[in-house]
């Protein structure tokens, strides 16, 4: 016999296991959060923003590999006046809240949540004051970063400085082909490529925002931890990498990175007359797993181990060295690296153990469960990739553009380039200027080049504005803050493609060229990730 389903959007007539109702405040509904009590994910932690939805689908918020769950099986929103709400979406064996089936009901803290056979989720109260002292610890680590990343700063502009300085020198006769020439040029678009791929890895670490599961290359993100640092850290630190490739693991890149971090500059305050750090990553059988860590696994596990052969700890330090605000620095920061580290591996599915003693190093080792398959590769940001496209100093199709930047600087750097592959330029100075040009212009411009940042009138208030008044507008972003949820926000608005500062003629050209040749959101790309 079938069991009822009950629509509970706004009376519980059952007997939960709430701890708190998440009622509305004035600010909205406060906050929460899923934790996996069984199944394949047991221990992980998902933070529900707006909407968060439970299902096979590989985009799913929560992805439960179960043939026994639909690929969109029930979805979890916050409600206008009620918390949050689990809607089942449809789903072919139904969605069961503390025992009993429902379509929709609203959650209370302490509810039991069963998709399929295998898996129990339960909806747990989140202090969003959590975000911020967790962000307040990346700002201390960015902040302990930054004396090396200013001296490594100031030595690739020495070198732009002192190249160009040396052009500006040269005698009216020289001429662009000349070998000292070409060598100064080849020197400056080094130099500002490294300042670039730095600003690049250490706004990847900065970067604040909701937190997106999915398919993460471990083995990459080392590797982007591993070139920030020997940047950032003393040359007295010696950094070896022995990071296995192609390791997936399901999660929230952001986090991981940030334990990454925070694991390497715990590695270096433990060293500060010089040393080693070693960063390893390998999967694991369950087999290997048991003679190196406490993990009951029953699949492969990806282990991440940062080692360093600094003054170690005593049994105190280890026993207390995960708890928040806990330090032996003398001059104390927030206190909570390591424990963020703790709490990043454990919503992740994962644990987290140490060796060390003093005067002999210490080892942290991180072990997640590993993606074995995947049905999609995961974004990887290397600017790498895009050595191989094609230069093109002549457009084939030519047309006119409006560039639209705040600094000057940037708008006349743009503009060479755009004329020099036979475009028409017009420039704007901020998103109302932009407007107002597209308007009143006797030729309505073929493409806009927007920046996003902008005072006053910003990038997508401009954008707004211009598709209202004429939705058949074609607009390319430019900014040099990355951030996938802004950029697919954009281009479900109709924006053609995102463009990252700092970028190089070829990227411009490729970019507006494809444009102008016809492409749409379909086939147009976000250069810095293609």
């Amino acid at each position: 016999m079938t069991k009822p389903e009950y629509d509970e959007e706004s009376t519980h007539t059952h007997t939960s296991l709430a701890l708190q109702q998440p009622n509305v405040a004035a600010g909205g509904p406060v906050g929460g959060r899923i934790m996996v009590l069984a199944g394949p994910q047991v221990g992980r932690k998902y933070v529900i923003e707006d909407t968060l939805v439970i299902g096979r689908a590989s985009d799913a918020g929560i992805r439960v590999d179960d043939s026994q769950v639909s690929r969109m099986h029930a979805r979890i929103r916050r409600g206008a006046e009620h918390g949050f709400i689990i809607e089942d979406l449809g789903s072919r064996n139904g969605t069961v809240v503390n025992g009993r089936p429902i379509r929709k009901h609203t959650l209370s803290y302490g509810d039991r949540v069963q998709i399929g056979s295998h898996t129990v989720l339960l909806f747990t109260h989140r202090d969003p004051l959590e975000d911020q002292v967790v962000q307040r610890q990346k700002m201390e680590a960015i902040g302990r970063l930054g004396a090396g990343i200013a001296h490594d700063f100031n030595n690739l502009l020495g070198a732009i400085m002192a190249s160009m300085d040396y052009l500006g020198g040269l005698p009216p006769e020289s001429r662009l082909e000349d070998t000292e020439v070409q060598e100064c040029l080849t020197d400056v678009r080094t130099a500002a490529r490294r300042a670039a791929e730095l600003t690049r890895r250490l706004l990847g670490f900065a970067r604040r925002g909701p937190q997106r599961h999915g398919p993460v290359e471990v083995s990459s993100l080392c590797q982007e931890v591993i070139h920030l640092i020997r940047r950032a850290f003393d040359k007295s630190i010696e950094i070896r990498s022995e990071v296995s490739p192609s390791i997936v693991v399901t999660g929230d890149r952001a986090q991981l990175y940030q334990l990454l971090m925070n694991l390497c500059i715990n590695a270096r305050d433990a060293m500060p007359g010089g040393g080693e750090i070693v960063l390893r990553a390998e999967v694991m059988t369950q087999q290997q797993l048991v003679n190196v860590a406490p993990v009951t696994a029953t699949a492969p596990h990806a282990v991440i181990t940062v080692s360093d052969n600094g003054m170690g700890m005593d049994a105190e330090t280890r026993r207390r060295v995960f708890e928040p605000f806990f330090t032996t620095k003398s001059v104390a920061g927030s206190g909570l690296g390591l424990a963020t580290v703790y709490e990043v591996t454990t919503a992740h599915g994962g644990h987290i153990d140490l060796e060390s003693a003093p005067g002999k190093g210490t080892t942290f080792r991180v072990c997640l469960p590993a993606q074995i398959s995947r049905t999609r590769r995961p974004t990887i940001p290397t600017m790498e990739r895009h050595r191989s496209l094609p230069s093109q100093n002549i457009a084939t199709n030519k047309g006119l553009i409006l560039v639209v930047d705040d600094k000057e600087v940037v708008r006349r750097s743009a503009g060479r380039l755009l004329r020099q592959s036979g475009h028409s330029v017009v420039f704007a100075e901020d998103g109302q200027q932009a407007f107002d040009s597209y308007r009143d212009a006797e030729k309505k411009p073929d493409l806009v080049l927007l920046d996003l940042d902008m005072p006053n009138v910003n990038g997508e208030e401009s954008f707004r504005m211009l598709k209202e008044y004429d939705p058949e507008v074609k607009v390319l972003f430019v900014s040099g803050y990355w951030d996938d949820a802004r950029e697919n926000s954009l281009r479900e608005m109709g924006g053609l493609g995102f463009l990252p500062k700092p970028y190089d003629a070829s990227r411009l050209r490729v970019l507006v060229n494809r444009v102008l040749s016809g492409g749409g959101p379909s086939s147009t790309v976000t250069m810095q990730f293609e």
